[in-house]
């Protein structure tokens, strides 16, 4: 199955900013605003943003996840003649950038649902703030 999506890729879309995360932003075989990608269809990533609420960083720290394990199961570790891969260490670094983006959407998260402000009562307008009995 070919990985088609939107081409070029379209970054104010949630699939777009989860291809910007990956890097999978270079389709070939453009023809009719669709092309093919390297790693996953527009169809994939909008199965992994459904599966972690549509979380950009979430999802694409799952692609990653999902990129090592293929890296891991098929590369391996070979060599031949001066060229060496070591696809353990491959998915190590996938793995580590996955734990990277989640840790940022948990700090977004955070962020975003408790911020501090402060605030308070000025009725007459002096910039000072009033008291109320039940405020101290």
């Amino acid at each position: 199955m070919a990985n088609t999506g939107i081409a070029p890729p379209d970054f104010t879309t949630d699939v777009g900013k989860v291809r910007a995360l990956l890097g999978d932003t270079d389709p070939t075989n453009v023809a009719a605003g669709e092309g093919t990608y390297l790693y996953f269809s527009d169809d994939e990533i909008g199965a992994f943003l459904t599966m972690y609420g549509d979380n950009e960083k979430l999802a694409a720290a799952r692609c990653l996840e999902t990129i090592a394990g293929s890296q891991a199961l098929l590369l391996k570790s070979w060599s031949s003649d001066d060229l060496t891969v070591n696809g353990d260490r491959i998915a190590e670094s996938l793995r580590k950038l996955a734990a990277q983006l989640r840790e940022e959407a948990l700090q977004d998260e955070s962020s975003e649902y408790f911020n501090m402000i402060a605030m308070f009562i000025d009725d007459n307008n002096d910039g000072i703030a009033d008291t109320y009995p039940w405020w101290n």
